[in-house]
């Protein structure tokens, strides 16, 4: 059985690519990329994309389920409102550094009714183009070389690599699943602790899809008081949930805003992948850290993203039912039809991913090439999330129920089972 390599094969394309890119022979001189850069794999999301379009040269209808893109439309009154924004003369200059004074206050306005948490728009709100920017950035402000970060593992692989970006060490925290996927903060070592300067935490969680109630932030808030650590809370799937579940944010535990910042993102609540948009909030210090670092690399988003974006805070919460109504279905079609083949499934109660064990006597890397080549359908594999990803695989519930039901024929058809 043929099976991909994942790690060899991310080496073996990134140094290709930099080839390709500054034109150098194999025998001539290779020009040499920082040792920062040389640490760092292919993004794992990008060489999925890579593969899907590989697989399709050849001829392959293929089911992708492998990221988290939403593949319906952005919401309508946010997508009317930008209409309108983007004609008047007055969003097309630079914008303010720290998010327009609409966007910030719009954005307040929604914590306050989201989670009954009081924010000053001034110095504890920040706009950004998106999570992803602010969640790399982040690292800049706070980590230098001989510093650690306390990175969940499996995890969203920009916690790691912004990490090693800043000079800094990744720690990475196991999430289990004999402890729901959450971290045992007592295992942690006393040194690391010490030495440790950011701990990210991410809940309704990528790729688990797990949940944290306020009793674990409230532990997650003892333990970063303890050592001196800022805790980032990544709220992106904050909204996404499902049979009656809501998600805690971190700044409703007592004393929280006194170590912690949280990340929103408009990307997963209202589709808006690409728009970009997004907000930090909280700790008045680390909210002003942030921002300068931000203003000495980028010069923020359109004003008239903004504006849409703002209008995104107000748009009736039927408009969110139906979607999370639309992927609550997405997410039963799933489960019953892995039932079916094997596994054992407990409902998820938050994201659009199903996290799966693999079948015994394979590697996640196995499998996945399995499903590629023989039921032409792509899931990513769960060590590309970190170490203790390795025996799961992801499911992204980004397709209609009628292709997921075919996705899940498609296994049948080719024998694969959980056995």
């Amino acid at each position: 059985m043929f099976c991909i390599n994942f790690k060899k094969l991310f080496i073996s394309q990134f140094h290709d690519s930099i080839k390709l890119t500054y034109g150098i022979e194999e025998e001539g001189e290779v020009m040499k990329v920082s040792e920062r850069l040389e640490k760092i794999p292919p993004y794992l999301f990008a060489e999925i994309d890579r593969k899907i379009a590989e697989a399709k040269a050849k001829g392959f209808d293929i089911i992708s389920l492998g990221i988290g893109d939403p593949d319906t439309p952005t919401l309508a009154p946010v997508v009317e409102e930008m209409h309108k924004a983007i004609d008047n003369p007055k969003n097309h200059d630079y914008p303010p550094y720290n998010g327009t004074e609409k966007f910030r206050k719009a954005a307040c306005d929604w914590m306050k009714r989201r989670f009954g948490v009081e924010l000053n728009p001034d110095t504890e709100m920040l706009a950004n183009i998106g999570s992803k920017e602010a969640i790399a950035h982040i690292f800049f402000a706070f980590v230098d070389k001989g510093d650690y970060t306390l990175v969940p593992d499996p995890g969203y692989p920009v916690y790691h690599n912004a990490t090693i970006f800043a000079g800094g060490t990744p720690y990475e925290m196991p999430l289990l699943e004999e402890n729901g996927f959450l971290p045992d903060f007592d295992k942690i070592p006393e040194d690391i602790a010490r030495k440790s300067k950011l701990m990210f935490l991410n809940y309704p969680n990528n790729p688990t899809s797990a949940v944290a109630d306020l009793d674990f932030w409230k532990k997650a808030v003892d333990f970063c008081k303890k050592y001196d650590i800022l805790l980032c809370s990544d709220m992106a799937y904050s909204e996404m949930t499902f049979d009656g579940y809501k998600a805690p944010s971190v700044l409703q535990v007592e004393g929280g805003k006194d170590v912690a910042i949280e990340f929103y993102s408009h990307s997963k609540s209202y589709n808006m992948t690409g728009w970009r948009v997004g907000f930090v909030c909280g700790n008045a210090d680390a909210v002003k850290a942030l921002g300068t670092i931000k203003n000495n690399i980028d010069s923020g988003t359109f004003k008239a993203i903004q504006d849409a974006a703002a209008a995104a805070f107000t748009v009736d919460q039927s408009l969110i039912d139906n979607l999370n109504k639309m992927y609550q279905e997405r997410r039963d079609a799933a489960e019953n039809g892995f039932r079916e083949l094997g596994w054992d499934i407990k409902p998820s109660k938050a994201t659009f991913y199903l996290w799966l064990p693999v079948p015994k006597g394979m590697t996640s890397e196995e499998f996945v090439t399995v499903m590629l080549e023989k039921a032409h359908v792509v899931v990513p594999p769960g060590n590309g999330y970190g170490r203790c990803g390795e025996g799961y695989f992801r499911v992204a519930l980004t397709k209609d129920v009628e292709t997921i039901k075919k996705a899940i024929q498609r296994m049948k058809d080719a024998g694969i089972r959980y056995e």
